[in-house]
């Protein structure tokens, strides 16, 4: 797959913008959720770092797939959630503080979660194969600077300023959103011709993963007694993944441009099946939102 010196500067550009404004709409207390009310964090935290890249594996061992797309796939599910879940779940009435908490965790420590993961994928499915190498330390410090620096720029303007914070938030997840949709345009563009010949050997694979993905979230919720609300936030949490973290990592850092494939198409085809799931289920979700909001001004 090529990528060429855009994508190779336009991803990691698209990564950090997405952080900051992440950051932006972040501050100390939504970490502190965490104790005062755990049970739909927990339940989420455990879908997104460990049902998802189990979820991954298990894809990864049943379909046929070479070695390469094999580990692709793991990659998706090392990747945290992205903003792309925050938006959906704005869009459809679900719980956005529970989104925007869950996005944030799993991105806090995804520098240290993801080169675990995706060497075990290496190690697993990888083999003896020369033409795919993980550089750890070299991964761990980009992800850190990519991910984590960024982020904390964010929440640092969003407590000394406030009113920038609540200025740009918007504008730059826009922007953001729109740069990452060029970026994967220009991708699949570049490499329609291999993609058109590989992908019937990878697509099933990576639409299961996604599938799954969604109803094992929505399942660890509900087994975790979660209301349909933060069940169905949790759900888009495990099952709508930082597609473009994933390419910066095949192209830039791993510097193998077939693994960027997967989560390239991956991008496009978790947008489908987010916004149809909203759309289906916008209805029930804003009257499961108003009942919350009563709920919450009973106790007041």
């Amino acid at each position: 797959m090529e990528g060429g010196p855009a994508i190779e500067i336009g991803l990691p550009i698209a990564i950090g913008i997405i952080m900051v404004a992440m950051g932006m709409a972040l501050t100390v207390a939504d970490f502190k959720r965490i104790l005062s009310a755990p049970a739909p964090v927990i339940a989420g935290v455990l879908a997104q770092l460990v049902g998802l890249p189990l979820l991954a594996f298990g894809v990864a061992s049943v379909f046929d797939l070479a070695p390469i797309f094999a580990v692709s796939v793991i990659l998706i599910g090392a990747c945290p959630g992205g903003t792309t879940s925050n938006l959906i779940t704005h869009f459809s009435s679900g719980d956005r503080a529970l989104s925007v908490t869950l996005t944030a965790i799993s991105n806090t420590v995804v520098f240290v979660t993801l080169p675990l993961i995706l060497q075990w994928g290496f190690d697993r499915f990888a083999g003896e194969a020369e033409e795919v190498s993980l550089p750890g330390l070299q991964l761990v410090g980009q992800l850190f600077v990519l991910t984590l620096l960024p982020l904390l720029i964010g929440m640092a303007v969003r407590a000394r300023r406030p009113d920038v914070a609540d200025r740009l938030q918007e504008p730059s997840k826009t922007f953001a959103a729109v740069l990452m949709a060029v970026l994967v345009a220009g991708i699949v563009a570049v490499n329609t011709e291999q993609i058109a010949t590989e992908a019937p050997r990878f697509g099933p694979a990576f639409i299961t993963l996604n599938l799954l993905a969604l109803a094992m979230g929505f399942g660890v919720a509900r087994i975790a007694r979660q209301r349909f609300r933060q069940a169905y936030t949790i759900a888009l949490e495990a099952g709508l993944q930082n597609s473009t973290l994933a390419i910066f990592v095949a192209l830039t850092v791993v510097g193998n441009d077939d693994l960027a494939i997967v989560p390239a198409l991956y991008g496009a085809w978790m947008l489908i099946t987010g916004f149809a799931l909203a759309m289906f289920l916008r209805p029930r979700l804003r009257v499961a939102e108003a009942a919350d909001i009563e709920a919450a001004l009973e106790v007041a």
